[in-house]
């Protein structure tokens, strides 16, 4: 038995099968949360060495409070002080949170509407009963559906970028805070050991005038600097406490977790080298800012939107529809049905302008994006730069010669050449010194800090915001 010859699909019917395909594609389009984190990570953990996860039961919480338990059991180090805020921080889960709502909503933005059917039943004359039943589509979803699949991935990309930026400034920004607490108790200590060297000293003033050995005028310059020394003391605890409690809020520690912080007693050494002079390599940093992807990507966001915008600002939405009609005595009728807005009274102008100008404000602030990104890679590297040689000249020159001062005084004292209140000027000027070496090293570390996540386009300033950028897509329940 022959095979009937095979009729070739004509090109329209190749086109509707196509749509069609495409149709149930995008309707059964997964979720892209997970590749959205994936992706964030990939391009935040180079540069902090751990990735970030959305804790979701309570097993994966009590996972990460013993990582952090552990890393708390010594003294916390910068990077272990990344990793704790990384692990467990609820102000960077809400983030992660967050970002994967928006994720989740763009892609729903992207989706196709749910074919709508419909029924109807009617009771004509005669004991007759009529009934419709009817399928539609929107077939304006389907005709702008490869435009709002481009603008979900540039949404997508929005969301990624952010995500990253996000994870790298809460790692900068407890890298800072360690720093201020490892100076401020750093001074603490320093400062308690001139208390007691001053009190023991003031103590001693105290009984040689009481035995006619010491003026009352020396007696009260010992007991002033003793008293300078002990408010000096009760401001550095007040601002290691504020500084520690900066540090817990930026890690996101528990209660029980803040107890058992622990810190270094000193911050580390500054580098013997001075950072080096590259012009280039500024550029390189400029053009991989995450603050200036963003912008481009809002940008191609905002031209993919302006595009949809000026395809169905005329005319919002057109359903189509198949339509079966049976009677009870005739025989069945087919069809369709069009449904389609008149422009009469929106001519859809306030649309496509807000579209356009929405396009050219995206456009404007990748500019000035650029144009701030170079002027803060160079403001950090002057920064760096300046806090290095103030370190360098306050650690070789101004502490060992307030100290030689200091020596020098005691021996002259001793040898009754200068009187007492040149001992305490030295001695306050030796302290001095050594105070704002302490705050030069810390100074240091901060602008180095501030240096990296300058090169990443991260702004850790006091007031920077820590929330998500928002990304504007329109409704689920519009779908499109």
């Amino acid at each position: 038995m022959l095979n009937p010859p095979q009729v070739p699909m004509r090109p329209r019917a190749l086109r509707l099968s196509a749509l069609a395909a495409c149709a149930l594609l995008a309707a059964c389009a997964p979720l892209q949360t997970r590749q959205s984190l994936q992706a964030a990570n990939a391009i935040a953990q180079p540069h902090t060495g751990q990735p970030v996860q959305l804790l979701h039961d309570e097993a994966q919480r009590q996972s990460a409070r013993q990582q952090i338990d552990a890393l708390l059991a010594k003294p916390l180090s910068a990077d272990d002080a990344v990793s704790a805020a990384l692990l467990g921080s609820p102000a960077l889960q809400a983030l992660i949170a967050q970002a994967q709502a928006d994720s989740a909503a763009s892609t729903q933005s992207a989706r196709l509407t749910n074919p709508v059917f419909g029924f109807e039943r009617l009771l004509i004359g005669g004991g007759g009963v009529e009934i419709t039943r009817s399928l539609s589509i929107g077939l304006l979803d389907l005709l702008t559906l490869p435009t709002r699949s481009r603008l979900n991935h540039a949404r997508q990309k929005q969301l990624e970028l952010a995500l990253a930026r996000e994870v790298l400034r809460t790692a900068a920004q407890a890298r800072m805070a360690w720093v201020q607490a490892v100076a401020a108790q750093q001074t603490t200590a320093y400062d308690r050991d001139v208390v007691g060297a001053a009190q023991a000293t003031a103590t001693l003033a105290e009984r040689l005038q009481a035995a006619g050995n010491f003026t009352k005028l020396d007696a009260a310059r010992q007991g002033l600097f003793a008293a300078d020394s002990e408010l000096r003391l009760q401001r550095a605890v007040l601002a290691a406490s504020q500084s520690r409690e900066a540090l817990v809020r930026a890690l996101g520690l528990s209660d029980a977790q803040a107890a058992a912080l622990r810190l270094p007693t000193q911050l580390p050494t500054v580098p013997p080298q001075p950072p080096s002079e590259d012009g280039p390599m500024l550029q390189a940093a400029l053009d991989h800012r995450l603050d200036v992807q963003l912008a481009r990507a809002e940008l191609d966001a905002q031209a993919q939107a302006a595009g949809l915008a000026r395809g169905t600002s005329l005319v919002e939405h057109v359903d189509l529809g198949g339509v079966r009609k049976t009677l009870s005595d005739a025989p069945p009728q087919n069809g369709f049905d069009l449904s389609l807005p008149l422009p009469l009274f929106n001519l859809g102008d306030a649309i496509r302008s807000a579209a356009d100008n929405q396009m050219l404000a995206a456009r404007n602030r990748l500019l000035a994006t650029a144009q701030r990104a170079a002027s803060q890679l160079r403001e950090a590297d002057a920064q760096r730069r300046s806090a290095w040689q103030q370190e360098r000249l306050g650690r070789s020159k101004v502490v060992p010669l307030a100290q030689t001062v200091l020596d020098e005084s005691q021996l002259r004292y001793n040898g009754m050449l200068i009187g007492t209140f040149e001992l305490v000027a030295a001695a306050q000027t030796q302290a001095q010194a050594v105070r704002a070496a302490i705050a030069a090293q810390r100074d240091y570390w901060l602008a180095d800090a501030a240096w990296q996540a300058a090169q990443l386009g991260v702004d850790v300033s006091p007031g920077a915001s820590i929330d998500t950028p928002a990304v504007n897509s329109p409704s689920a329940s519009s779908g499109h």
